[in-house]
């Protein structure tokens, strides 16, 4: 009996120290993502490491230092606006603008939300035991967008066919 008290509390252990160490490994992740460019298969590979809270962190960190908040993106900040809601006439809503004033643009915030909403939302830990989700990216290039159109099912993100807008 107490031979299977002690590996319990061995494995116990174990697990704390994975966990400690996949925390330290996703605040290295978020460190480096505070770089003022940052590639795009970096990003990627990024989503393996850390949470979605971890990249939100990193998004504000950018915006507090005048960066755009989406990483890939080597725009600085220019003048942010006091307002914290934004409203629509065409549509009658009103919006937050709390996130959105964290990115230079419409479009680096629409991608930087498509990127977060890709990361797993498995704990860390659990996740050598998961298959890797493929992250897409949101594309611009040639003065057009090249998108995948993202919808929600049961609050899980697909995505449907590829969108492409002039700028």
């Amino acid at each position: 009996m107490l031979w299977a008290q002690t590996t319990s509390k061995d494995r116990e252990v174990l697990k704390e120290k994975l966990r400690m160490e996949l925390k330290k490994r996703a605040l290295k992740v978020v460190e480096s993502l505070l770089e003022d460019s940052v590639a795009e298969d970096f990003l990627v590979d990024c989503a393996k490491f850390i949470t979605r809270a971890n990249y939100r962190d990193a998004v504000e960190e950018r915006s507090i230092a005048k960066m755009c908040g989406y990483p890939i993106c080597p725009n600085k900040l220019g003048k942010m606006p006091t307002q914290q809601y934004k409203i629509c006439t065409k549509t009658n809503r009103v919006y937050d603008m709390t996130e959105r004033k964290c990115h230079c643009s419409n479009f680096c915030y629409t991608a930087s939300k498509a990127f977060e909403v890709q990361i797993s939302k498995t704990p860390l830990w659990l996740r050598p035991h998961e298959s890797p989700p493929e992250i897409k990216l949101m594309k611009k290039e040639n003065g057009y967008i090249f998108t995948s159109v993202f919808a929600f099912h049961n609050k899980e993100l697909h995505v449907l066919n590829a969108n492409i807008s002039e700028i």
